[in-house]
């Protein structure tokens, strides 16, 4: 099976209904606010078009997708302005676009916002640009010298979130988010079985300064059913001359499947991105950065089913940031 990407372009109708949902919303000054926004979204987002509601529920139950693309949005309309240089969602001031709270309302069709306590003191929006100074690590998403090979978003964590959502406000550079998924995956018995064991290594990136919270040393790589897997691995970080015989065997094979069934999207200013976290992978190729106002830059914000299954690993019901 292929890696499905589905666009959606937005009516003349349909974003004249979003731009109005989201005037009301930006006239409330505390809406400005990620954590009070993300509070409050899911009730705004059943405001949303009805066709647009219908296309989320049906890449959430059918897990036929790979990604929904969303073209068009009613955002940034005087322009993003200048990228920034430095990560100013741990401002105490940082506030949101509209860009980024329509992000907020299409995502929480899919599920609630979460962040995690290693990533950016539990921000549940992160942006996403070139830093210098990271230009030359390979699995970092402000790299930018380096391939940023396919991985699982927060694969290590046992409360992943199970999609990924992206808007771009710039990309001159055109970078492109390449995305695999694992439907149609060929293994033997054997090598289905060895990836469903706690095998393997599944580190996490430098986004999470990371304590010892979690063990990252001896992980399965698939889950679910055995029919229809699931899949949690990081490659960009894997040493796969760590492994011998079938483990490594298998581990090859799945890579290429990945490399195989890979799917590249150049996002533009205003395009939403939104990838099924427990079926695909997704990465980044190298490319040559700008840095400034006008660098690349995406903001991302994941989405779990469910608050409730990571309530062991928050510190309070209140709280959205899962500890890592």
């Amino acid at each position: 099976m292929a890696t499905l990407v589905k666009t959606i372009i937005l009516s003349n109708q349909e974003k004249q209904q979003i731009r109005g949902l989201l005037d009301e919303i930006i006239r409330i000054p505390t809406m400005a606010n990620q954590y009070n926004f993300i509070e409050k979204a899911v009730l705004y987002a059943q405001e949303l078009p009805r066709r647009i509601r219908q296309e989320f529920y049906d890449f959430k139950r059918n897990e036929e997708l790979a990604a929904l693309l969303i073209s068009g949005s009613p955002v940034l309309l005087d322009g993003a302005g200048p990228s920034p240089s430095r990560y100013i969602e741990l401002d105490d001031d940082y506030c949101l676009n509209d860009a980024k709270i329509l992000h907020g309302l299409y995502g929480s069709l899919l599920g609630e916002g979460v962040g995690f306590t290693s990533q950016r003191s539990g921000s549940l929006y992160n942006n996403i640009i070139p830093l210098k100074e990271l230009s030359k690590v390979s699995n970092s998403s402000s790299g930018s010298a380096l391939d940023f090979g396919f991985h699982v978003e927060d694969a290590f964590h046992p409360a992943r979130a199970e999609y990924l959502g992206l808007v771009c406000m710039r990309n001159n550079e055109r970078a492109a988010t390449t995305i695999s998924c694992i439907d149609g995956i060929k293994l033997s018995a054997e090598e289905k079985q060895i990836l469903f064991e706690p095998r393997y290594k599944i580190c996490h990136n430098p986004i999470h300064s990371t304590t010892d919270i979690v063990e990252e040393i001896s992980q399965p790589i698939l889950f679910g059913h055995s029919n229809a897997p699931y899949v949690k691995i990081n490659a960009a970080a894997l040493n796969i001359d760590e492994y011998n015989g079938i483990e490594r065997q298998a581990l090859e094979k799945l890579l290429r499947h990945f490399a195989e069934n890979r799917k590249a999207v150049v996002l533009e200013a205003t395009d939403y991105f939104f990838i099924d976290n427990y079926r695909c992978v997704h990465a980044r190729d190298s490319f040559k950065a700008n840095y400034g106002e006008g660098a690349r830059w995406l903001a991302r914000i994941v989405f779990a089913s469910s608050l409730r299954k990571s309530r062991e690993m928050r510190n309070s019901v209140e709280t959205r940031a899962i500890n890592a």
